[in-house]
């Protein structure tokens, strides 16, 4: 039997309005590094903010059932310098499902400029057992509904 393709378009992260769930913060003296340039690392923060506020959002945050989200894969492409003082938007979306992970995807956005993008790859387990447990259907459609293409 042949095996379906799927004929996807890639989702483009440099577009803000390609994100239905935005979270936005203010920079802080203390994200600068001594160039007065937002540090790399915040970057990174930013993005986990943004990712766990949309996990709130749909349910499906650490803990409370029993099981949690694991990274693991994050890469990140820098597309700009950003200076304070002034605001970041963090979208966050599901570019893909698998059984028990997915696959996020980033716009790290300042002033409506796209300063980088990020994706990851998250693996949900049983805190028990540390193994991989299967996302839950509701939390499934949760996150289609508010985060995305997946």
């Amino acid at each position: 039997m042949a095996k379906k393709v799927e004929n996807k378009k890639a989702v483009d992260l440099s577009i803000p309005e390609n994100f239905l769930h935005i979270r936005q913060d203010i920079l802080r003296f203390a994200d600068l590094d001594r160039n007065g340039h937002l540090n790399n690392v915040k970057f990174f923060e930013f993005c986990q903010e943004s990712r766990v506020s949309l996990f709130r959002a749909v349910g499906a945050h650490d803990g409370e059932d029993g099981r949690a989200w694991m990274i693991a894969a994050l890469s990140i492409t820098f597309l700009g310098q950003v200076h304070a003082p002034g605001n970041i938007e963090t979208g966050t979306m599901v570019l893909k499902f698998g059984n028990s992970s997915l696959q996020l995807g980033q716009g790290v956005f300042n002033s409506g400029r796209c300063v980088a993008t990020a994706e990851m790859t998250m693996v949900r387990v049983d805190q028990e057992t540390s193994k991989p447990y299967p996302i839950e259907p509701v939390l499934r459609e949760r996150l289609k509904m508010l985060g995305g293409y997946g």
